[in-house]
């Protein structure tokens, strides 16, 4: 059995507030699920490596509730695509902006070069086409991109610009897995959102939002608030699961039954972990198996926070319906269809070959401590330096904030170094550009089986966490790449540091 991250007092504050009310739970009129959106899949693995073109748009996009919310998308109304595409392939993008402010495209967790990463120095200004010829180089494993424009991350994300990009090797093609798009392998988006009473897409800044991060009160599935379903075949099932919340840390568990790890962020485990529940910070992906060879209906169970705060929320479909209730949410309903192709191959005993992790062998060694709210003089170089911090004071690592124009670390090419990250308040997930990282300590501990394979994020609360990484790509001072909080609020506020690797 594994343990959720305890969560500080603000945050079990902010998601149990007087009024709020969770959507699910013994008397509560739950509505009925709505089918589960497939976002619409590009395979890039068969098809010619021609030019892909991702317009990066405004929309409009109905949540569930029938009112229109105004939206951004990567070539559609909301949310992106899931790109499907295998290691070896170069692939030439044409990224164009169509909003009406400036954005950024980053490819969370692919291990490239600095110079096509997509961070906040590369900019696509209005109505310009950023063109990276993007090498996938990695095994296969679930990563995605989004928007990672200097001081307005979490706005833009929050609002749509986010998609998923599935990298398939050899191994990965070849595996007794289920590998159905769409039918026994499901991608799913997971993120919290708050709406008004008219059912529109909400978000404001505060300081309370710059504390916390954002947190929304209604959970929402590939773009449709929960709960939602899905009928698949009766043998094994794939979910693929992505935490694109802002700041919301996610605690999953199935109605009935273990859930079966099978990957982390960087790839497939050693071997299927069989626990009670798992926790994914904003960021973070996890793959899991859902067995439906026996049993004609499953859910899968997504509680806000983490185990202690159980998520006490209100959220749209409450508004709408009324009722009260606590407990974890509906995500997603699995219904057996007999009549559907189904994969009732023999669970794999092993996944992959996994090196262990040897910091002895460091080089180097590295200490980053995340500040939030250090001050004065740290509000004022925030400011200064294009950090959007509203009214709250600035945020820095290693108290100094995000400098578009100061390299903060220098590390060699193929250097094996050991980082340790601080939080001297409050919880937080820590993402590194360029690469995969092995968890060696996780809040002063060794991580959870599930958590021990190759993964780009770690979470830290009132302690430290330790990580053992390796850069095999460059990235020069004008295209450097990027540490920092995965609470996006906390990013956009300047807890964010940038590093060259030569």
């Amino acid at each position: 059995m594994t343990t959720s991250p305890n969560i500080s007092r603000r945050q079990f504050l902010a998601g149990t507030g007087a009024g709020c009310m969770a959507l699910a739970g013994a008397g509560f009129a739950q509505p009925a699920p709505q089918p589960l959106p497939l976002l619409p899949l590009t395979d890039l693995a068969t098809q010619p490596q021609e030019r892909l073109h991702l317009a990066l748009q405004e929309g409009q996009h109905n949540f569930g509730s029938g009112a229109l919310s105004r939206t951004f998308g990567i070539n559609q109304n909301h949310l992106g695509p899931v790109l499907r595409v295998r290691k070896g392939q170069t692939l030439p993008f044409d990224v164009s902006n169509g909003l009406d402010e400036v954005t950024t495209l980053h490819w969370h967790g692919l291990h490239i070069p600095g110079d096509v990463d997509g961070g906040p120095h590369q900019e696509v200004a209005p109505g310009q086409v950023w063109q990276p010829d993007v090498p996938i180089t990695q095994r296969a494993s679930m990563n995605w991109f989004h928007a990672h424009t200097h001081g307005r991350t979490a706005q833009q994300t929050y609002r749509g610009l986010a998609g998923v990009m599935l990298v398939e090797d050899d191994d990965s093609l070849s595996a007794d897995l289920p590998k159905t798009y769409g039918v026994d392998d499901l991608t799913l988006v997971l993120q919290d959102k708050s709406f008004d009473a008219n059912g529109q897409l909400h978000y404001a800044l505060s300081e309370e939002v710059f504390e916390e991060g954002f947190l929304g009160e209604t959970l929402v599935v590939n773009g449709v608030a929960g709960p939602t379903a899905r009928a698949v075949p009766q043998g094994w099932v794939r979910l693929r699961l992505l935490n694109a919340s802002n700041a919301r840390f996610l605690t999953v568990s199935l109605a009935t039954g273990s859930v079966i790890v099978i990957a982390s962020d960087g790839g497939f485990l050693a071997a299927p972990v069989e626990v009670a529940e798992i926790t994914l910070s904003p960021g973070e992906r996890y793959e899991i198996l859902v067995d439906m060879r026996l049993q004609t209906r499953n859910s899968l169970q997504v509680t806000y926070g983490g185990g202690e705060a159980a998520g006490l929320f209100e959220g749209l479909w409450t508004r709408l319906l009324g009722g009260a209730a606590a407990g974890p949410q509906t995500a997603l309903t699995l219904t057996q269809d007999p009549d559907l192709p189904a994969f009732t191959g023999t669970l794999p005993t092993r996944l992959a070959v996994l090196p262990p992790a040897e910091p002895e062998l460091a080089q180097r060694s590295r200490s980053f401590t995340l500040n939030m709210g250090g001050g004065e003089d740290l509000a004022v170089l925030a400011a200064n330096w294009g950090n959007i911090c509203g009214e709250a004071g600035g945020m820095g690592i290693n108290g100094q904030p995000m400098n578009m124009e100061t390299i903060n670390e220098q590390v060699r090419l193929s250097d094996t170094e050991v980082w340790r990250i601080n939080a001297d308040e409050d919880l937080h997930p820590f993402h590194v550009h360029g690469c995969s990282f092995r968890i060696l300590q996780q809040n002063g501990t060794p991580p959870p089986a599930y958590a021990a394979g190759w993964k780009d994020m770690v979470h830290v609360e009132g302690g430290w966490s330790e990580i053992l990484v390796k850069f095999d790509h460059p990235a020069p001072k004008e295209a450097p790449y990027m540490y920092h909080c995965h609470i996006l609020e906390h990013e956009d506020c300047g807890m964010m540091g940038q590093f060259t690797v030569a």
